[in-house]
């Protein structure tokens, strides 16, 4: 295909088969494209569809689709009318998180959140659409909270890893027998019917995505476990997989990266400063939420899981790069 200034049919062709997957569809098809007068000008034309918009939300894995869909069809997005920065908080499971989330709706009040439960991962719609909101949040990784527009602010809250896989455990164990049973509760059926143990145990790939180092694959992108101390994105092979040291290494620099980071034990002694980072009035002590008292329609009264050695041996396992970040996080925020 030529990149000079004019175009032949071939060229037009070529650029539909390429971007669109099919050839034109008719001579109007070849008319118009021939009218774009260059490749360069043919292919932002044909990128600025929603053909190719629809083929991408249907084709394209992940991050790729996060980035041409940003990248290459999405306007720049208008920053908050008033400069304010938008919050986004970056949720790892059990580490406090729905009282943070119950304050932040709080602070809000009829400024608009987004919900990744409700609207879906923020990386999958272009930038632009997550500007009008205050507050993003939700369970994602880094590579989706970088994808709200600017200005904004990233935080996270971390536990220590034993503690935060037992405790995750016991709260989708606790799940009442007719929860599990719908749709959508298939991890929290495992646990159900699972001892810690049998649990941590589990070689379905899905289950050791929920449990492998979960920290250090949220903070590091869109990873999952691939083997051995070995992780990749889930659209490579296990042959572009990379290590755990590797793995590791991204995940600290963007940690350390984030405007405000804390733990769970330390996060009221740490809530003035959080506020403050955030731009935001500090009320108080947080909310309890989702606490392991709370009984519901949803969660029943269960027993602490007896730690076995092999639980134990496991939970080492699957903790090893998490326990790494967790000590230098301590070390480095404080």
């Amino acid at each position: 295909m030529s990149d000079g200034t004019s175009l032949t049919r071939a060229d037009v062709e070529a650029a539909y088969r390429f971007i669109l997957g099919r050839p034109p569809e008719s001579e109007a098809a070849y008319a118009y494209g021939l009218s774009a007068g260059s490749v360069p000008e043919l292919r932002r034309w044909l990128m600025s569809g929603e053909e190719f918009a629809q083929r991408i939300q249907r084709d394209a894995p992940h991050a790729l689709r996060r980035w041409m869909l940003a990248e290459m069809q999405a306007p720049p997005a208008e920053p908050d009318a008033d400069g304010r920065p938008r919050i986004v908080f970056l949720h790892i499971m059990k580490t406090a998180g729905s009282s943070i989330r119950r304050r932040l709706e709080e602070l809000a009040g009829e400024e608009p959140i987004w919900r990744r439960e409700k609207e879906g991962l923020p990386g999958s719609v272009p930038a632009a659409e997550l500007a009008p909101y205050r507050v993003v949040m939700g369970h994602f990784t880094i590579a989706d909270a970088r994808h709200v527009p600017q200005p904004r602010r990233i935080f996270t809250v971390l536990r220590d890893p034993r503690a935060r896989l037992v405790s995750l455990y016991h709260h989708l164990a606790r799940h009442r027998a007719e929860v599990v049973a719908r749709p959508g509760f298939r991890m929290a059926r495992i646990a159900r019917e699972s001892s810690l143990e049998d649990f941590l145990h589990q070689n379905d790939p899905a289950a050791q995505a929920e449990l492998a180092n979960v920290m250090t694959r949220t903070l590091a992108g869109d990873f999952i476990p691939a083997g051995r101390n070995r992780y990749r994105h889930p659209w490579q092979s296990k042959a572009e997989a990379i290590s755990g040291p590797e793995l590791l290494s991204r995940a600290l620099a963007n940690l350390f990266a984030l405007d405000f980071v804390t733990s769970v034990d330390r996060l009221e002694r740490d809530r003035p400063r959080l506020m403050a980072a955030l731009g935001l009035p500090d009320p108080g002590p947080l909310p309890r939420e989702n606490t392991r008292e709370l009984v519901s329609d949803l969660l029943e009264e269960r027993p602490p899981p007896e730690v076995t050695e092999a639980a134990e041996r496991a939970l080492h396992r699957l903790t090893d790069l998490d326990r790494v970040l967790y000590r230098l996080a301590r070390q480095h925020f404080g």
